[in-house]
């Protein structure tokens, strides 16, 4: 959901469907007029009486970590929501998702910028974060990024989202990792084995440690569970002396392509032979499921994915932005 748009000056409105912060029993076609410059509004946390708003104006992340509702102060009504994500990424800076929405009638008000900071301090907080990120990414230009920018929101990636044939995967790969093995380079106490026969519980601090994410949804796909579930047998992990140093982790899509969800390795095996061959071998298992092609995304720092994708005639079908909201300096605690 597209954020409001933040300016100066007070309007009236009326609103068809009202959220009722008293217990959620608002009637749809009851109209209301709000003057929020004058009746004025409260920020607070948000309770299992906002249950229904938050259904209708943050669907996207109605099961966060921290829910505010803005409440108009004349009908005590709410007209405005944010929530934050239950993860928080760690690059370029430490902060949580979040998703802002505001009642058309009474945006320009100053309501999405009191919303976001009580989201600064909750993050703040829980995560020691240094930013706010926007949960979804939005296309580039967009009256949507537009949107983020009169929040305070800078781009700060752009994320590409590839499709990669694997035809030429043992053409390119198979020799390349034969070299590096030959040279020593691939250490003789590496392996590389099924999602299904490594230990999950590291797998998955592995992820949490390297890239981030949600533990209780990284649990849940590691454990097979849901329909985006990582496969057991197409998902790899890269073991060296049997503990984790990296992992590719997929789920299939289509009858035959599987989406790359997160392809990690200790950062000082990043650039080398752990990426080729992890690629390889899972090319190999995904054999077995006769597979096409891998889905997945990138951002600009992960120039060698990007390359690596172009030399293997993989295309790019889609581009995105990322935005960010930096915290302004000093403390915020208060």
């Amino acid at each position: 959901m597209a954020p409001p748009k933040e300016s100066r000056g007070g309007r009236s409105g009326r609103l068809l469907q009202r959220f009722d912060s008293s217990g959620g029993n608002g009637e749809v076609g009851v109209a209301v007029e709000f003057n929020i410059s004058r009746s004025g509004f409260t920020i607070r946390p948000a309770g299992t009486q906002d249950a229904r708003a938050l259904r209708m104006l943050l669907p996207e992340l109605r099961h966060g970590a921290e829910h505010f509702v803005a409440v108009d102060g004349q009908h005590q009504l709410v007209i405005g929501a944010a929530a934050a994500t239950r993860s928080c990424r760690t690059q370029p800076l430490t902060g949580p998702g979040v998703a802002l929405a505001v009642i058309e009638p009474c945006r320009r008000q100053g309501i999405a910028t009191g919303l976001l900071t009580h989201l600064e301090n909750a993050a703040q907080q829980t995560f020691d974060a240094s930013a706010l990120y926007a949960a979804k990414r939005v296309e580039q230009d967009s009256a949507e990024m537009q949107g983020w920018q009169w929040l305070g929101f800078t781009p700060v990636d752009t994320v590409e989202e590839h499709v990669l044939p694997i035809e030429q995967f043992e053409l390119r790969l198979g020799p390349l990792v034969d070299r590096m093995r030959a040279k020593g380079r691939i250490p003789p106490n590496a392996r590389i084995v099924p999602l299904y026969q490594a230990d999950a519980a590291a797998v998955l601090q592995f992820h949490l440690d390297q890239m981030g994410g949600d533990r209780g949804v990284l649990y849940r796909k590691l454990r097979g569970k849901g329909p985006d579930a990582f496969l057991p047998r197409q998902s790899r992990v890269l073991l060296i002396d049997n503990k984790v140093k990296g992992c590719l982790l997929a789920h299939r899509t289509a009858k035959h392509t599987i989406q790359i969800d997160a392809n990690i390795v200790e950062p000082r095996l990043r650039g080398g032979w752990a990426n080729a061959w992890l690629k390889l071998d899972a090319f190999h298992s995904g054999r077995l499921l006769n597979l096409k092609e891998f889905t997945f995304t990138t951002f600009e720092h992960y120039t060698d994915t990007r390359s690596f994708n172009e030399k293997l005639g993989g295309t790019t079908i889609h581009k995105s932005v990322l935005m960010v909201r930096r915290f302004a300096s000093g403390d915020r605690s208060g």
